[in-house]
């Protein structure tokens, strides 16, 4: 899982997440084009895809939601937040309700899960672990 997961870390995704996380909440592709410039609408894309392909692994059982949560859960919901508009505006325009189908179905899983356990930071939720004594 591991692996998998790392495969979604590569420079091109992280420069396009951070991109993407400067935009204002609710997006559309004018305002995209605004912000980020002509190719600005590249690095919605590839977040778009990105979470697109872990909601497909999550839903078929290939990742856990668990582990998605613990890498990924805030820069999915913030992600959504921002790019809503924009795939509803691409679903219209492309008549397909499939686009960013699984981006949409995991963002509402990671909501499910902050509704019934507010995010704690690790930092604070395992302030006392400690490593196993070794021998």
């Amino acid at each position: 899982m591991l692996e998998l997961v790392r495969s979604f870390q590569s420079p091109a995704f992280t420069s396009a997440l951070r991109r993407v996380l400067s935009l204002p909440d609710g997006a559309d592709a004018q305002k995209i084009r605004e912000v980020l410039g002509p190719d600005g609408e590249d690095a919605a894309y590839l977040v778009s895809l990105t979470w697109e392909s872990i909601g497909v692994l999550v839903f078929r059982r290939e990742l856990t939601l668990d582990l998605v949560d613990d890498f990924f859960s805030g820069p999915i919901l913030l992600s959504w937040q921002k790019l809503r508009v924009y795939s509803e505006e691409w679903r219209r325009a492309l008549n397909r309700d499939t686009f960013s189908e699984w981006f949409h179905w995991l963002a509402e899983r990671m909501t499910e899960r902050e509704k019934l356990a507010p995010p704690v930071p690790s930092y604070i939720a395992h302030r006392r672990w400690r490593e196993t004594r070794r021998r």
